[in-house]
């Protein structure tokens, strides 16, 4: 995506153009109607907006900003000179103050700004005293006077149109960062929480079931560790991606934390999410990551849970629970929280827990991992 400083300068690449253009057409009208100090000072506009731009290409900015700021006060100075203040010459100048404000540092813009409206007053007070000092007949003042402000309208509203897109652009940007989690592409947990609100609401609504997925890939602390953290990202980022293609195409994903993820399978009850779970598995089971030209085989351990009275708090503590259910029976594999007892009370006097029941696995039967299947992060 191009930054917004890289936009600026090439936005000054095509004012520099369209002045020049804009200047050949002062060069005609001068001419024309007989101003030869104005054509000729046209002229040299010109050859100053090439100049310019030739050192925009070649990343002279200061440089070509400067030429530009000299070549505006110049042209606006001795037109008004030349023709009077009535000749709106010194609406030019305004369209600095933007440029001023939005190029230079914060620092440095005050007093650009200040220094511009002095010379805009001593402008002012010059052609009080002086101008006009080649003055044009009445009906070709006017019709130059008019040929300024349309240029100066013009130039206005693509400078107000560039700086709109750039706002509505940083807006667009800030609120991907806001919704998306930056690693993986997916919705980020706040994301996912607002919008899981409104499709249980929804849900709710219409009596429609639903269960919340979670999934955690196996042993990847060792792929930090063996590989290094950016190793990690791309583990992460390829499991994000197949997990995406593996959910039905309402199903909402987002990645909780870590290496964590979750899904909400709107309109599936228990036997659907199994089924869904079970081909999300599958998809990363049998993907392989390549990193640093060595295939690694990826596995997610899942835990399910329905979502009963929109209550997503109550079914994330179940999926979870169903979740380390699934990690205690060996990894890669699905478990419903309908499987997992509810833990037993502490009893007795030494205050720790009383032994509970062994872990149901899913009825889901474990895949086999082929031969040729690259070895996995379980030992």
């Amino acid at each position: 995506m191009e930054s917004a400083g890289a936009a600026y300068w090439a936005l000054l690449k095509r004012v520099a153009l369209l002045a020049a253009a804009v200047d050949v057409g002062f060069l005609l009208l001068y001419g024309v109607l007989g101003a030869t100090a104005l054509a000729l000072m046209n002229l040299v506009s010109v050859a100053i907006y090439v100049v310019a731009w030739l050192l925009l290409v070649r990343r002279r900015n200061r440089w070509a900003i400067g030429l530009m700021w000299f070549e505006v006060l110049a042209h606006a100075t001795a037109g008004s000179l030349l023709l009077g203040w009535q000749s709106d010459f010194h609406y030019f100048l305004l369209l600095i103050v933007p440029a001023v404000v939005v190029g230079a540092p914060p620092r440095r813009a005050i007093p650009l700004v200040l220094l511009l409206f002095a010379c805009y007053a001593g402008l002012y007070v010059a052609c009080r005293a002086w101008a006009p000092l080649s003055p044009l007949p009445p009906m070709h003042l006017e019709l130059a006077r008019w040929f300024n402000i349309v240029m100066v309208f013009g130039l206005l509203f693509g400078m107000s149109a560039f700086y709109r897109h750039r706002v509505r652009s940083a807006e667009r940007r800030l609120m991907q960062l806001a919704r998306v989690d930056a690693l993986t592409r997916l919705a980020n947990r706040t994301h996912f929480q607002e919008r899981a609100a409104a499709e249980l609401a929804r849900a709710r609504r219409e009596g429609h079931p639903v269960t919340l997925m979670l999934a955690d890939i196996d042993h990847f602390k060792r792929v930090n560790d063996g590989y290094g953290h950016h190793a990690g990202y791309q583990v992460l980022a390829a499991v994000a991606s197949v997990i995406g293609g593996a959910l039905r195409e309402h199903d909402l994903v987002a990645r909780w934390g870590g290496e964590e993820f979750v899904a909400l399978l709107t309109g599936a009850d228990a036997a659907e999410g199994r089924r869904v779970a079970e081909r999300v598995r599958r998809a990363v089971e049998t993907h392989t990551v390549t990193l640093d030209g060595r295939p690694l085989a990826v596995t997610l351990s899942f835990g399910l849970a329905a979502v009963t009275d929109g209550d997503l708090h109550g079914s994330t503590r179940l999926a979870d629970r169903a979740l380390y259910a699934s990690k205690r029976a060996g990894r890669n594999r699905v478990t419903h929280a309908d499987d997992v007892p509810e833990p037993s009370m502490p009893t007795g006097t030494g205050g720790g827990p009383a032994a509970g029941p062994a872990v149901q696995r899913s009825p889901g039967p474990a895949v086999a991992r082929p031969d040729h299947r690259a070895p996995p992060l379980a030992a």
